[in-house]
């Protein structure tokens, strides 16, 4: 019986019932091969080793709700883990087990292999002993140190406790030598290194490094250590031919989060189907394929001969508006929702919408279009099949090598590879692809074998993982219900307070003349209800509530010259140069008030200024006109160009192109600069200075849970050289090298935390108020509130006075680390000082500092980047309301093609000129696939509204499940707001001529898929 004594001639001993939990799936021989030995707390002896495999077999564990799913497994899903319980004989005297150490043998065949710990549990006659492991443990680590879950301040550690806490740091950080060596599989070691690895192989892949230059400086990533390409020191070689670039185990995707199609997908599955797509339209255009891994190239390259049958390339603009809408339209006509605007153009001008053109003839077809006209970029079954059976295999990770050991990477893609290769028979003339069950390891079993057939269909039978499910476009909520909404004034300035990129908007106190801006009050006096520029801007900077408000994207122009000197370069060398335009420009803003009441009821624009590298050479601001500074533009006026039919299309254009540029912010600076890139290091400084016992590190683990993982999957298809972000938005390749130029001008530390944002921007009244309905203001406030309240809470249970937190030496280490090694450029390179950056100077010495560190930070993972990443698909996935590329200069009053729009005959005939401008249907369609796939949930997804599984101590449980109430008592507070009519920013628009579209995306919870709403712990996507 548990805890039972016995004696006899030897040394009494208990006898302790044990158990292991993974959330891994149950493979042929997971949890075999495990030895377990239990270090004493008060005694500071170990027991002897005890083989797992002693105990009862591995047991099939339900996953869902258990608290070690959210790391290996799912939280919600119907993948279940695996349980081994059994017995361990321990001296009399162990009463208080402080830690135990697992080992994983390998092979029978010398193999590595590794094992999925969840949580360990020691049940004695007296107590129940937690040991949350959350940990991948490979052969090649050797004995590996669990604690049990107790939290201890560095002082207070168990004097029993203090050599394991130390030597597991030591095997974190490395030595000066290990920590620069290039990494193996199984490696542990955490260090820095600047962003060399964004270019890519061919004739202008090359990109500059970032970090580690004034001239580009940026926070460092997680090392990597491949080496410098000969030739160009600043340039990482890539990974060998079929492998990933190394990430530790701990970090990588969980099973479910790896299977699921917002795992690894961007570096896999949309490569692949993107290279169908243009192969499918223009044979010129198949630069997809160089990203593919090389498990899938060989099945795409067969299967390309065998799908398509279109010789024409597709589209290279859109027809008209609808034709637009015609994305949405096999989903909106199974919903029978209407997406047609019925107000587009003033009463009596003659124009209206045509639907999505005439019948496709059946003997002709359109590429990508359907007989109703309807755009369907789904692939065929063939097709689709090659890419999710071989994607599959692709995506299962450490999974794989936990079945019977590890081939070696290039083993194992070898034969991925060979088999892929013949997976399509090209000489088939046109049958349809093979489908890939599994393919064959030489001298291993199967990949089926390894993973279990049950384990292979859940990779694969799911429909959400069929890559057609990524390229179906249901109607975005812009739309649904709102067909009217995307193209009103009123809409585009709701959305600067509750779209998709709500933090650029700043309140306007000083005179537009006074930062470089062509806009006068002559450009809005119209639209300021009887005041003018100049009093307006003079009570904002004496405390008055604005009425002005700017958004200001004129860094855009930085790279302009280097730009157009690459450009000249390539025409040169007789290549066509990129038919992006980046332009840059400023948006200004009336905070409209009703006439009857004098309530605030509309955000409008009613000033656009833009420009691009043309506009500066003459001739661009009017025919004779001299040439504009280079801080100015061509200002567009709303009253100006609303009045006319004709000219209204200019107004919708300038709208469009800033918005392009808005687009362009978000995704380098809101999005990828302010979360995804700069929280990096501060997990790397805490786990090579702050142990797994600190209760810091207990509290702020869960908010960098996949953090390096997606990070990495960015760097390999997102944001490097050819990657979607240089594909489809106008920064091409200079995106990066904007994003680097942006953190070196404008990130702080300091300016992350949410009130002092704000503040800065100007949006908050005295008493900390948001001046207006802003919604993410609003509820972003309250979440700030509810983080600080538990950190406040949960720093008070183990830091006593400040004292404590100033002699701390792991946490002084960290934020050492953090602004020397991950931050280090902007202090280093005199850009900014210290104070600056970091809002004070030197250690961290108050409990305030403390609980305000680290409540940015956890804003800024779940929050802010909720708030930025969730609404991508619903704002930025109709193209007229936000397109990623503008491919023309905007045209200036006097141009040609100023006059060639504004001639056209209203409707499509117009409209077709207008959509030159923006996003072509190709680059259309890889947008709407990404920002599909980057606002979906996992199933595995960890939500604000959730445990911390990291805490075991009561006292800090309780405080968890305090602000767990928080999360859930904010969410019905925000449904109360967005039932309100007088929250014109939720509820109303354009006096009631489209439905409201409630702000969600500060709602903690969220089921998987796109949803619009949920905040999870860490950036995960």
């Amino acid at each position: 019986m548990t805890g039972a004594h016995h004696g006899g001639h030897g040394p009494e001993v208990a006898i302790w019932k044990a158990s292991i939990e993974s959330s891994a799936p149950l493979l042929g021989d997971t949890g075999t091969r495990l030895e377990i030995v239990v270090i004493d707390l008060e005694t500071d002896r170990r027991s002897s080793a005890t083989s797992v495999d002693a105990w009862r077999p591995p047991m099939l564990e339900a996953g869902p709700g258990s608290s070690t799913a959210r790391s290996g497994g799912s939280s919600g899903s119907s993948n279940a883990g695996w349980k081994r319980e059994g017995r361990l004989t321990l001296p009399a005297d162990f009463c208080t087990p402080g830690a135990v150490l697992i080992r994983k043998s390998p092979t029978q065949e010398g193999a590595p292999s590794v094992d999925y710990i969840g949580t360990i549990k020691l049940v004695s006659a007296n107590r129940v002993f937690h040991f949350p492991a959350h940990s991948w443990v490979s052969s090649e680590h050797g004995w590996r140190v669990f604690f049990e879950g107790t939290a201890y301040l560095p002082a207070a550690t168990p004097p029993s406790l203090v050599d394991e806490r130390l030597r597991e740091l030591q095997e974190l950080q490395g030595t000066p030598t290990t920590r620069t060596l290039e990494r193996r599989p199984a490696d542990r070691i955490y260090w820095y290194q600047t962003y060399d690895d964004l270019s890519s192989p061919g004739d202008g892949g090359y990109r500059p490094a970032l970090g580690a230059d004034p001239r580009r400086p940026y926070p460092r990533r997680l090392a990597t250590n491949r080496g410098a390409t000969p030739g160009t020191p600043d340039r990482e070689l890539p990974p060998a031919k079929g492998d990933k670039p190394w990430l530790p185990y701990d970090e990588q995707f969980s099973f479910d989060k790896a299977a699921d199609f917002n795992g690894d997908t961007l570096t896999a599955a949309l490569p692949a189907a993107f290279a169908f797509i243009a192969e499918a339209g223009d044979q010129r255009r198949l630069t997809w394929l160089n990203l593919l891994p090389t498990a899938v190239r060989a099945v795409v390259r067969n299967v390309l001969r065998t799908v398509f049958r279109y010789a024409e390339p597709p589209a290279a603009n859109f027809d008209s508006f609808e034709d637009v809408l015609a994305f949405f339209g096999e989903d909106a006509a199974v919903r029978g929702s209407n997406t047609s605007p019925t107000h587009l153009y003033p009463a009596g001008a003659g124009a209206a919408m045509k639907g999505f053109g005439a019948p496709q003839d059946p003997n002709n077809p359109a590429p990508f279009k359907t007989a109703t006209g309807a755009w369907d970029f789904r692939l065929d079954s063939a097709a689709a099949a090659a890419i999710n059976d071989q994607i599959a295999a692709d995506r299962v990770g450490p999974v794989y090598d936990s079945a019977t050991g590890a081939p070696s990477n290039a083993a194992a893609t070898a034969g991925v590879t060979a088999y892929a290769a013949t997976a399509a028979d090209p000489s088939a003339n046109g049958a349809r692809a093979a489908t890939i069950s599994a393919p064959p390891q030489p001298g291993t079993p199967s990949l089926i074998g390894r993973l279990g057939s049950a384990v292979w269909r859940r990779l694969t039978n799911d429909p959400s993982h069929d890559i057609n499910n990524l390229l179906y476009f249901p109607v975005p909520r812009v739309l649904d219900g709102r067909p009217d909404a995307w193209y009103a004034d009123e809409e585009y300035g709701r959305q600067a307070l509750a779209g998709f990129h709500p933090t650029a908007i700043t309140a306007l106190k000083q005179l537009p003349q006074e930062f470089g801006s062509a806009i006068r009050g002559e450009h809005i006096k119209a639209e300021l209800q009887g005041a003018t520029l100049e009093e307006l801007v003079a009570a904002a900077a004496g405390g008055a509530k604005p009425r002005l408000y700017l958004i200001d994207h004129w860094d855009l122009s930085a790279y302009w010259a280097e730009a157009e000197a690459e450009a000249e370069a390539a025409r040169k060398a007789g290549k066509k140069p990129t038919s992006a335009v980046q332009h840059a420009g400023r948006c200004l803003f009336y905070l409209r008030k009703d006439e009857a009441t004098g309530e605030d009821s509309a955000l409008v624009p009613i000033a656009i200024e833009l420009a691009h590298p043309g506009t500066h050479k003459g001739g661009s601001n009017g025919a004779a006109a001299a040439p504009l500074p280079p801080t100015a533009g061509v200002v567009y006026s709303r009253s100006e160009l609303v009045a006319s039919p004709k000219t209204l299309a200019v107004w919708r254009l300038a709208k469009a192109v800033f918005r392009s540029l808005d687009s362009s912010i978000h995704q380098l600076v809101a999005h990828f600069n302010r979360t995804h890139s700069t929280l990096e290091p501060f997990l790397i400084a805490m786990r090579r200075q702050m142990s797994i016992m600190h209760p810091v590190a207990k509290l702020m683990l869960p908010h960098f849970r996949y953090t390096l993982n997606i990070n990495r999957n960015a760097r390999a298809s997102l944001i490097n050289a050819g990657g979607i972000i240089e594909k489809t938005f106008s920064a091409g390749a200079f995106a990066m090298r904007l994003a680097s130029a942006v953190y070196g001008k404008s990130w702080t530390f300091k300016g992350q935390a949410l009130p002092e944002d704000l503040r800065e921007r100007g949006m908050l009244d005295s008493a900390g108020k948001p001046w207006l309905d802003y919604p993410f203001a609003i509820d972003g406030l309250d979440t700030w509130a509810a983080l600080t309240s538990y950190f406040e809470e949960y720093i008070s249970l183990y830091y006593k006075d400040d004292e404590a937190v100033e002699k701390d030496v792991e946490l002084q280490a960290w934020w050492t680390e953090v602004k020397t090694e991950g931050h280090g450029d902007l202090v280093a390179f005199g850009l900014k000082t210290e104070q600056q950056v970091w809002g004070f100077t030197g250690p961290i010495a108050k409990r305030g500092d403390l609980v305000n560190v680290l409540a940015t930070i956890a804003w800024l993972a779940s929050g802010h980047h909720a708030a930025v990443n969730f609404g991508q698909y619903d704002f930025t996935s109709l193209i007229l309301n936000a397109s990623s590329l503008v491919r023309r200069p905007m045209p200036a009053p006097g141009e040609p093609a100023y006059k060639k729009l504004t001639d056209a005959a209203l409707g499509p005939p117009q409209e077709k000129v207008f959509m030159t401008y923006l996003a072509d249907p190709f680059s259309a369609v890889q947008v709407l696939a990404t920002v599909k796939l980057l606002s979906a949930h996992a199933r595995d997804e960890h939500t604000l509204d959730e445990a911390n599984d990291y805490l075991v101590d009561p006292a800090a449980c309780a405080a968890n499940r305090s602000f767990i109430d928080a999360m859930k008592q904010l969410e019905a507070a925000i449904e109360t707001r967005n039932a309100n009519p007088a929250n014109w920013a939720r509820y109303g628009l354009a006096a009631g001529t489209a439905a409201p579209l409630p702000y969600t995306l500060l709602m903690a919870s969220s089921p998987p898929g796109v949803t619009m709403r949920g905040v999870p712990y860490s950036v995960s996507i």
